[in-house]
């Protein structure tokens, strides 16, 4: 059986019920620190249920052909649902559902094997809610002093001259 089969070709494969893992090395840093980049090996089940908050999931992206993004959920909506990178400033917007892949159910770094569902592992939990949720306050606060000293800026320099 040949074992280099491309994403698409092992969507076809589980769409037809062989529901093979598929064990892929992470290329991208947009889930840092968590996942590392030509350092770590993640292992992909297709998806049988709705994504909940919090999983990694694979994904094809909807608004680029031929590429594939493994990202967190972030919000389930209805149809779709929004994905956002560890590392990331911002969402990468809504995904319908059939767009979604798959869910990473091990990552491999070395000979260390990581569970990735937060609901089962409390240090990844911690994770999650530590970097994954304050981070990204953290950055909007920044942001938000950042915008309100550049107003200030330029409302003293409106006003000198």
């Amino acid at each position: 059986m040949n074992q280099n089969l491309s994403v698409a070709e092992w969507h076809k494969m589980a769409q037809d019920g062989n529901c093979l893992p598929m064990r892929i090395q992470v290329s991208g840093i947009s889930m840092f620190p968590l996942l590392r980049n030509h350092r770590d090996y993640v292992t992909i089940l297709p998806i049988q249920e709705t994504p909940r908050q919090g999983d990694i999931i694979l994904f094809s992206d909807p608004h680029r052909e031929k590429r594939y993004v493994l990202h967190r959920v972030w919000q389930v909506g209805t149809e779709a649902v929004l994905t956002w990178g560890d590392n990331c400033s911002e969402p990468d917007g809504w995904v319908p559902f059939p767009n979604v892949l798959g869910k990473a159910v091990l990552i491999e770094r070395g000979k260390r094997k990581i569970e990735p569902d937060p609901a089962k592992g409390l240090r990844l939990a911690k994770y999650w809610h530590v970097w994954g949720k304050g981070y990204r306050f953290a950055r909007r606060a920044i942001r938000w002093v950042l915008r309100r000293i550049k107003k200030r800026i330029g409302t003293n320099a409106s006003a000198a001259e």
